[in-house]
């Protein structure tokens, strides 16, 4: 199931060390992913685990920034 979130929300989704399936929209104002894959987290505060992306940790980075 695809959901978008807001591209600044500290989630997983948003976050570059998450390695899950995400696409921003035209001004990185949204993320779109799919709520339902468990990927893993690469150097976050959840290292090496299968994460949701609406999870979130105190190692979040943004990926997409507004244009």
């Amino acid at each position: 199931m695809k959901n978008s979130i807001p591209a600044n929300w500290k989630n997983c989704a948003t976050c570059c060390h998450w390695c899950g399936s995400k696409k921003p929209d035209a001004f990185c104002n949204y993320v779109e992913f799919d709520m339902n894959e468990k990927a893993k987290c690469a150097g976050g505060g959840f290292n090496q685990a299968k994460m949701n992306g609406l999870q979130s940790c105190n190692k979040w980075e943004q990926q997409f920034t507004r244009r």
